[in-house]
């Protein structure tokens, strides 16, 4: 019985690899006449661009935070802090970070914090390590004093060390 149960194993990886092989030359195949889809071109916008997006996403922020919209509040944020995390800049991350003090200030039931502060925290980390790498001494002054701001301060004094 249990050899039955090996040959019909062994007859199904033979099967298996036997479909791999058709399938991997009908690939080759269609790559070699021309037939393989082209990858889609991407463009990327300019970082001025990029910029005044941030800009306008972060004032959509402020914006549903003034209306009381938390949820959509919290919703704009993450797609400016994507957008920011591609630009690459201490000041947006620092700026993302601000704006999810906000979100935290404005979710926090009687002064007690919510899970934005730690978004914030990872902003203004991220922003660190981007004024660091850019040997930008003010800027690192300024997210030293984000840090402070949140009651961080061993942070703070880590990021001053930094300068």
């Amino acid at each position: 019985m249990r050899l039955i149960g090996q040959r019909q194993a062994g007859r199904a990886v033979i099967a298996l690899s036997i479909a791999g092989i058709v399938a991997a030359a009908s690939i080759g195949s269609g790559l070699a006449i021309g037939h393989a889809p082209s990858p889609p071109e991407i463009e990327t916008p300019a970082p001025v661009h990029r910029v005044d997006d941030l800009q306008a996403r972060l004032a959509a922020v402020d914006a549903a935070l003034a209306r009381k919209d938390v949820s959509r509040a919290i919703y704009l944020w993450r797609d400016a802090h994507g957008l920011a995390l591609g630009l690459r800049r201490w000041d947006a991350m620092t700026v993302v970070g601000d704006v999810a003090m906000r979100i935290d200030a404005a979710t926090s039931p009687l002064g007690h914090p919510t899970g934005f502060r730690a978004e914030a925290r990872q902003a203004y980390l991220r922003a660190l390590y981007d004024a660091h790498a850019a040997d930008e001494h003010e800027a690192i002054d300024l997210i030293a004093d984000a840090f402070a701001a949140m009651g961080d301060e061993k942070t703070a004094a880590h990021a001053r060390a930094l300068r």
